[in-house]
């Protein structure tokens, strides 16, 4: 029971918790009056103790109105969605069998959006597909300048036991086009992002601290931006409020908020 485990690991100290599956919001779509995804994380959310609230990974043909309305209206549920695309061109797609297409991901990506301001979305991406030609994989480049999404997980393709692609469809892409296609799609999800964590800087944000790495605590964001700070404090576990004072590609460094006093107002 997911409910039950919630509980437990809440009376365990654990303030973050993410629902994982394979096609997540596609949870009790398959049980007749069953609660799915939005319905789920409006109890989890119920649940004392419990803070924040991720779920991964996401289906462009399962993520409905009802799960946009419950991420934007229950504030422990955390504005980051993981949705992939895996390619940017209808002819990949298809043999992906994916069954969806770049316009429709295109109006999903505008939907949440407009459902949830200032939410960030994360994609994956495959390169090399079996047949996936140079302009088929521009298609791709396309879309993801045009819809600048704030994470892009890529992938080179390699055959995988089972798949319809490795029965029927030859591995024709060279190791070496599929490492310039890579590369070419990772130079430009770095300055997509760099352009959307510059607008964070001088913000003020709310940072969920996991760990101290050399010497240095790092902690996620509510769209799932990872800050370091510098804090002599014990900071794992805690949610402090923050100032960004530096922001990169990969990662934001910033400084914990004042908080003034009664005296230093007087």
């Amino acid at each position: 029971d997911i409910l039950a485990e919630v509980r437990a690991l809440s009376k365990q100290g654990v303030k973050e918790i993410t629902l994982l599956g394979q096609i997540v919001d596609r949870y009790g779509q398959d049980i007749p009056d069953g609660p799915n995804l939005a319905a789920l994380l409006r109890l989890v959310s119920e649940v004392e103790g419990i803070e924040r609230v991720r779920f991964l990974t996401s289906h462009p043909s399962y993520f409905g109105e009802d799960l946009m309305e419950a991420i934007a209206s229950l504030p422990k549920v955390m504005p980051h969605i993981e949705i992939p695309i895996q390619a940017g061109d209808d002819t990949v797609l298809e043999n992906m069998r994916r069954g969806y297409t770049p316009a429709d991901y295109r109006r999903l990506v505008e939907k949440i959006r407009s459902k949830i301001p200032g939410c960030s979305i994360a994609t994956d991406i495959i390169v090399g597909f079996p047949g996936e030609t140079d302009e088929q994989f521009m298609q791709t480049c396309n879309v993801l300048a045009d819809l600048k999404l704030d994470v892009a997980h890529l992938a080179r393709y390699s055959m995988r036991e089972g798949t319809v692609a490795t029965r029927k469809m030859e591995d024709n892409v060279t190791d070496e086009e599929k490492m310039r296609r890579f590369r070419l799609l990772e130079d430009l999800q770095e300055k997509i992002v760099a352009e959307i964590n510059a607008k964070l800087l001088g913000e003020e944000v709310n940072v969920w601290f996991e760990e101290k790495v050399k010497g240095r605590w790092r902690g996620r964001t509510p769209t799932n931006k990872l800050v370091f700070i510098e804090s002599g404090e014990d900071l794992k576990g805690k949610i402090i409020p923050v100032s960004i004072t530096w922001t990169g590609p990969w990662s934001m460094q910033a400084t914990p908020r004042k908080i003034q006093t009664k005296l230093e107002n007087l």
